[in-house]
């Protein structure tokens, strides 16, 4: 008896977990929740690539370069650098080709 009871009480919890994903109204709702968290991440984006990001990534390049150069430092970590440099001025385009690739 317990369990029949159990039985009917989580299909009545799958019932309601289906009806609430299936309302539109909760996918509308994310689109102005998370303006304020999309505004500071491109925010954070800007700066991560702007003007000062590529002076100070074209600095560091050179700098590494001319110590791995006169060997200084490994060349690992020169290579390091430059992977790196890559990652964060390519993170948009690399993110972009992989959720494409999801479907997304």
């Amino acid at each position: 008896m317990a369990a029949a009871r159990f039985n009917h009480f989580a299909m009545l919890g799958v019932l309601v977990a289906l009806a609430l994903a299936s309302s539109t109204e909760l996918a509308f709702a994310t689109a102005s929740t998370f303006q304020p968290l999309n505004t500071a991440m491109t925010s954070v984006l800007q700066f991560m690539t702007g003007t000062f990001a590529t002076t100070a990534a074209t600095v560091a390049v050179a700098a590494v370069g001319f110590l791995a150069l006169t060997s200084r430092i490994p060349w690992s970590w020169a290579f390091a650098v430059v992977i790196g440099v890559a990652l964060i001025f390519g993170a948009s385009q690399i993110v972009q080709s992989l959720t494409s690739g999801m479907g997304g």
